[in-house]
């Protein structure tokens, strides 16, 4: 004669099979999560070091050992092409803006400063009907190298206004005068005093094609005006030649 099963056990067997499930289920994740596989959720041991930036480090500064130190990573956790000890960046220079507790990779870094990008340059301080104009210079020329940006400087010049008339005297003129200097030396320079090789002047246009003759075939030299001269009006000078030189200075 069959056994009949009552309903009430039907419930209690489902609810341990139930139960029995969860914790296969939840065995196999903890299996899952502990075995090392590709979608492991723990991560090994922090033993890979990594070189990173203690502060912000602008572009083109180099790299001293305040400014770095080492950090260790897990394997899944290091940064790729990560620099791995100090001694090898100080000294190098940073191509790029680096961020405090970025770690340093190998193309932040360039060995020389000249590799570094600069950034954009604002306008030279041009006022408008004006342009820049490059002009040479030197240690004789240019007053010792004691010339700096918004100076102002005069120019004297000799030369034989006639070549061709045995008679003609050469003769000596100040010609430009109040020429303002917006920068000393090439782009990328300095900018400040000290002996080099150009003077950028501000000229009107006109002025920038009789300062190119003037360059082109006279004896110059420039004098630099005191500062408390700019606002003063020009003085007038005279042409000096070796008759007006002679009876200036009473010379027989």
């Amino acid at each position: 004669m069959a056994t009949e099963v009552k309903p009430k056990s039907n419930r209690i067997l489902l609810i341990f099979g139930f139960f029995l499930a969860i914790v296969a289920f939840g065995g196999a994740l903890l299996v899952g999560r502990t075995g090392g596989g590709a979608n492991s959720l723990v991560t090994g041991p922090r033993n890979i070091p990594a070189v990173v930036a203690t502060k912000d480090i602008p572009a083109s500064t180099q790299i001293t050992a305040d400014m770095v130190t080492i950090a260790q990573y897990s394997t899944e956790q290091a940064p790729p092409f990560a620099y791995r000890t100090k001694e090898v960046v100080v000294g190098k220079f940073a191509a790029i803006p680096i961020h405090k507790d970025s770690a340093i990779i190998d193309y932040d870094l360039v060995s020389d400063a000249s590799g570094v990008q600069p950034a954009k340059q604002a306008f030279l301080p041009i006022p408008k009907g004006m342009v820049a104009m490059q002009i040479p210079t030197g240690e004789l020329v240019g007053i010792g190298g004691n010339i700096q940006p918004d100076d102002r400087i005069d120019i004297i010049v000799s030369y034989n206004p006639n070549p061709a008339d045995a008679k003609q005297k050469t003769k000596t003129q100040t010609t430009f005068t109040n020429l303002q200097i917006i920068r000393v030396g090439p782009a990328g320079g300095a900018n400040a005093r000290g002996i080099t090789s150009s003077l950028t002047v501000i000229v009107t246009l006109q002025q920038a094609q009789d300062l190119k003759w003037l360059l082109d075939n006279t004896n110059y030299k420039f004098v630099l005006r005191s500062v408390q001269d700019y606002p003063v009006p020009e003085v007038p000078t005279g042409i000096t030649d070796i008759d007006t030189f002679n009876n200036t200075y009473h010379v027989k």
